[in-house]
This record gives structure tokens, C-alpha cells and sequence, in this order.
């Protein structure tokens, strides 16, 4: 089922900020942090209605300041549930929700929600952001766009 959420919803996903180091659960480098709260400062006079993160801590720390500006709290979802995530978007019918991501997942998210699947981002892109809007008629348009410092 393609994103069927009202005609003045939007859904941005993105991928996680940058890391430090390596490990199983880095947390975010201070140019991730930068990045997050960049984020939020570019949907500050949204209508946010939800922030969607995986367990991993990179992925929450990358949605909390969004979150937090809004008044919300982050909500987790399986990084491997496309499915679930999809059903959990669609029942935002109005405002803007935010999906945190990961390389490997974006694409598969903007193909469940019913825009062509863009692949997966490469190791180093940090700076991609999705923005799907539901028009009356037709299918989702998909915008591509970029924010924060320059990743390749």
C-alpha cells in the first residue's frame, strides 16, 4: 500500500547523521550532532506530528532534536520493517513525519511509501534528505535535497 496519507502530508526521511568511529551502536560525531540539530531547525515551524527512529543510538540522536522541538518523544520502529513503518506513516493524514534511516534502508522506505526506490546511499552521504508529499490526485512526488555540511 503506497504512502495514503492527506493531501498536506509530508514525510522526510533521512539517514542518520555521521558517526564517530566504528562499533556495533556509534553514537554521532559532533558533525552529526551539528547535522541533527540542523534538521530541526529546518522543520521548526512544521507540524510535526511524529518522529520515526531505529533502536540504534545514531538514529535516535539524529531524531531526538526534532522531536524534542516539537514536543514529542522519538518512536522506534525495526530497521528491517518496512512493512510496519509504512502502516505506522500512513495514519498520518495531515503535518510532516520524520523517518531516520540507514543506508541501506531509505530506498526500500521511499519505495514502500509509493516513490520509485532510489538504492542504497553510499557509506559517506550523510547530507540527502527525502521529502515526499501526497498530492489530491495521482501518486507521491519525491523531492531530492540536501542539507547541512557536503558529503559526497
Amino acid at each position: 500500500m503506497p504512502f495514503a496519507a492527506g493531501p498536506r502530508a509530508v514525510v522526510i526521511c533521512v539517514r542518520h547523521a555521521e558517526i564517530t568511529g566504528g562499533g556495533a551502536n556509534p553514537a554521532l560525531s559532533s558533525a552529526g550532532q551539528l547535522r541533527a540539530a540542523l534538521l530541526a531547525h529546518m522543520v521548526q515551524d512544521e507540524d510535526v506530528k511524529a518522529v520515526y527512529v531505529t533502536e540504534l543510538t545514531r538514529s535516535v540522536q539524529t531524531g531526538t532534536p526534532t522531536a524534542e522541538a516539537a514536543g514529542l518523544s522519538v518512536t522506534p520502529y525495526a530497521a528491517t520493517d518496512t512493512a510496519g513503518l509504512r502502516t505506522a506513516i500512513s495514519g498520518h493524514r495531515s503535518g510532516l513525519v520524520l523517518v531516520v534511516a540507514h543506508s541501506n534502508t531509505v530506498g526500500d522506505i521511499i519505495a514502500a511509501l509509493g516513490a520509485p526506490n532510489i538504492g542504497d546511499l553510499q557509506e559517506d552521504q550523510f547530507d540527502r534528505m527525502f521529502v515526499l508529499t501526497r498530492p489530491a490526485f495521482g501518486g507521491p512526488t519525491l523531492v531530492r535535497l540536501r542539507y547541512g555540511a557536503s558529503t559526497p
